[in-house]
């Protein structure tokens, strides 16, 4: 099972596992941590709400926080299917989907708590944009379809690359 105590001594590999530095990690850890306690003290993994008090278990999945938050975001960087991520940390593709889920939610919540999260709404994110200096935008190149006539293809062609369809 991959843990965050086996690849925290790694940098070259926690940060193709997660896409961040232990720093950057552990700086993250401590938001989500509050978050993950709050959430297991009244519910139950399933999301089912709690008659006892939670307990670690021996032989439980993902039972250190750190592991939960490298789960997730190695899922998320990764994009791999449930059941290749399952495999990875031990466990079956049903129970990595639950997980998964429930990560997801307190990640989410751990980042709208830092002012992290990404803005969905236009007007808000032009009102943003107008505060900051600089913006880098990191795009993914895509091949384009052109047309079998010549001149069209000219028109097209931006001269970067040497591959024609």
């Amino acid at each position: 099972m991959i843990s965050y105590q086996q690849v925290k001594g790694k940098e070259s590999q926690f940060k193709s596992l997660v896409g961040m530095s232990v720093e950057e990690f552990d700086f993250l850890h401590n938001y989500y941590e509050v978050e993950w306690k709050g959430y297991i003290t009244h519910f139950t993994i399933s999301g089912a709400v709690r008659t006892r008090a939670h307990r670690m278990r021996k032989d439980g999945k993902l039972e250190d926080s750190r592991d939960q938050l490298l789960f997730i975001l190695h899922y998320l960087k990764s994009n791999a299917l449930q059941e290749h991520h399952a495999s990875a940390y031990q466990m079956n593709q049903p129970q990595a989907h639950l997980w998964i889920h429930l990560l997801l939610m307190l990640l989410r919540k751990t980042l709208k708590g830092l002012g992290a999260l990404p803005e969905r709404r236009v007007s808000k994110l032009k009102a943003l944009l107008e505060q900051v200096g600089e913006v880098f935008m990191d795009g993914t190149e895509r091949d384009v379809q052109r047309s079998k006539d010549f001149e069209e293809q000219k028109e097209q062609y931006s001269g970067k690359k040497k591959r024609i369809k």
